[in-house]
């Protein structure tokens, strides 16, 4: 950490340290409440004209789902919606309004996969670059791929969905060193971002790496005589994390109960035992040609599904969840096919993805009565669909819920701490993160070193944190859940602080565009990501500090960023003006966006 002045620094840290504290209760500070038309806080606002001779109400009044929000609302909506945005972002969405922003990302064609991208880095490695590596098929070009594909493509919406998939239905390269295999895996969850949650289901279940993953691969029916039973891992964890969960649940999320008051299970060992039928004879196929990694033809398998080996497959009858029976003598693309449908119809699923999906969008401790109109929309989009995701997101999105803004201290319910790794991507796409090449090819081990979370290395099937954790002496008590501070400890913070004041005032990365002496890909000094103040640096030269800090209220706080911490970083800039040799407007534009980043950021409200 760059401590130009111990006194101040440490005042910061204090601050920091303090915001994460005041945080756990996920409570607002406490100020006035002003609510603006078009600023998003639409629920129940109507608008009527003066015109009282017609009798024609619709042609005179307007609802609040009409309004265009303000900056500070959209950049809101922003943060809620997508890993990172821009200035410009903020002021385009002011322009055309929410639903028109979501309806435009829903319908926007995907330019590239996350397979396509991955495929472009290890050809820029193997082909451009001559690499000669061990393993050219690894885990690293994913990760380079995502970043890329982040900082450059439009698709914000769908990138921000697949990201939130990805950590109800776990996989991770933790342990599978295959970057072709995790990309083709992913694209299962960015394709079917706005699609539907049965597709998802049955297509990660088809997944190869899914099959590494959670040991289902060459799976055999049972061998009595051999005492050899099917793998059970998969049956378990796709009916516990990624369809019904532990418990049934109401449609609201709470918990169903007994005659007695106790929580009813949704399934038990003899159900596992029954599943994990379902999914033997699951193998490899046949080689495919190598158009694609052609360095390596031994990873044929990884980017591609699942293949059947039926005299593997168990045909006997099956009796599942859902009072589904499967009956004998059926193949495995059947068996898997019905399986699917009695985990999908199961009534939990709707309130189950609802939660999780909620909690991944918008809040930590959405009420039953949001959790309830998503679910609704789950098992009915409007049309009669059910599962449709694209209508589920709208819903999250654009629920009272979601967009009232009640910062209010009497309310504990309200906002979220963001994830490590998002406060990165938000700070890169907030100034427009770019290299010389063009190229931004991070490699974040660091970030999973250092915060606990990288992309898509998550320790277990589990997560990097669990949707139930609640923090021990305030939030459990309160009957309350805190996932993200499950991996906030005093390590991790410091850590932040350290990394986030580097990549201000230092540089963000090195992109991975060269190779060492070994021909592995590493890091290029000559091609350092960089941040773009200018636009900063200008209004803090012309305009001054409270300008400064109004523009990034709106961009970094959504609004939110407290007079108190306002007038601390203005003394604070003051102090370093006078007492700091050559400080000069980028020294201090700087300052102010790391001390925003380590105190009001942190919560999205």
């Amino acid at each position: 950490m760059i401590l130009q002045n111990n006194n101040i620094s440490w005042m910061y840290l204090k601050s920091y340290i303090t915001s994460l504290a005041l945080c756990i209760t996920l409570q607002g500070f406490a100020q006035s409440d002003y609510e603006h038309i078009g600023s998003g806080n639409h629920a129940g606002v109507e608008v009527n004209s003066s015109d009282t001779a017609s009798l024609d109400k619709d042609l005179y009044s307007l609802t609040g789902e009409q309004l265009f929000p303000d900056l500070a609302a959209s950049s809101r909506f922003l943060a809620q919606a997508t890993l990172g945005h821009n200035w410009e972002d903020v002021e385009y969405l002011q322009s055309i309004g929410v639903q028109n922003w979501l309806d435009e990302q829903i319908n926007m064609p995907i330019n590239t996969t996350y397979f396509d991208k991955t495929n472009e880095v290890f050809h820029y490695f193997y082909d451009s670059l001559q690499s000669i590596m061990p393993n050219p098929d690894n885990a690293g070009n994913f990760k380079y791929a995502f970043y890329d594909k982040l900082f450059d493509e439009d698709d914000a919406l769908r990138q921000k969905v697949a990201f939130a998939l990805n950590q109800i239905v776990v996989t991770s390269s933790e342990g599978l060193n295959i970057g072709s295999g995790n990309a083709y895996h992913y694209d299962k969850l960015y394709t079917n971002a706005f699609g539907n949650y049965r597709d998802i289901l049955y297509e990660v279940s088809k997944s190869y790496i899914m099959s590494i993953y959670l040991t289902f691969r060459d799976n055999k029916q049972a061998d009595y005589a051999l005492k050899t039973f099917p793998d059970e891992n998969y049956a378990r964890e796709i009916m516990q994390l990624f369809s019904i969960g532990v418990w049934e649940l109401n449609n609201d999320g709470t918990l169903k109960l007994d005659a007695e008051g106790k929580t009813i299970p949704t399934y038990d060992n003899y159900d596992i035992e029954q599943l994990a039928k379902v999914f033997t004879g699951f193998r490899a196929g046949p080689m495919l040609d190598t158009t694609y990694f052609s360095a390596n033809t031994s990873i044929y398998a990884y980017y591609r599904d699942i293949a059947y080996e039926e005299s593997w497959h168990d045909k006997t009858q099956k009796t599942l969840v859902n009072d589904t029976v499967l009956t004998p003598g059926r193949t495995a693309e059947e068996d898997l096919n019905d399986a699917i449908d009695a985990l999908f119809y199961h009534p939990n699923v709707a309130p189950f993805i609802a939660f999780r999906m909620i909690q991944q969008l918008v809040k930590s401790n959405p009420s039953p009565a949001y959790v309830n109109r998503v679910a609704m929309t789950f098992n009915n989009n409007g049309k009669g669909v059910r599962g449709d995701m694209g209508a589920v997101v709208k819903s999250i999105l654009l629920d009272p819920e979601a967009r009232d803004c009640d910062l209010s201290i009497q309310n504990n319910t309200v906002g979220k701490l963001i994830q490590p790794l998002e406060r990165i991507t938000k700070l890169s796409l907030a100034f427009d993160l770019d290299t010389p090449s063009g190229r931004k090819y991070f490699y974040d081990g660091a970030l999973r070193s250092y915060l606990l979370q990288g992309f898509y290395s998550a320790p277990s099937v589990f997560n990097f944190f669990l949707p139930d954790y609640a923090e021990s002496d305030i939030v459990r008590p309160a009957g309350l859940v805190s996932p993200e501070f499950e991996i906030l400890n005093t390590n991790t913070s410091i850590n932040y602080i350290n990394i986030v004041e580097n990549w201000i005032k230092n540089y963000p990365f090195n992109s991975v565009t060269i190779l060492n002496i070994y021909s592995y890909p590493t890091g290029n000094w000559e091609d350092q990501a960089y941040l773009d103040f200018s636009d900063e640096i200008l209004i803090y030269e012309t305009q001054g500090i409270n300008a400064l800090m109004d523009r990034l209220d709106i961009l970094l706080c959504y609004g939110n960023l407290t007079q108190q911490t306002r007038d601390k970083i203005s003394n604070t800039i003051a102090q370093y003006t006078a007492q700091v040799a050559n400080y000069s407007p980028e020294d201090a534009v700087k300052d102010v966006i790391f001390f925003i980043m380590i105190s009001d950021f942190l919560i999205l409200k």
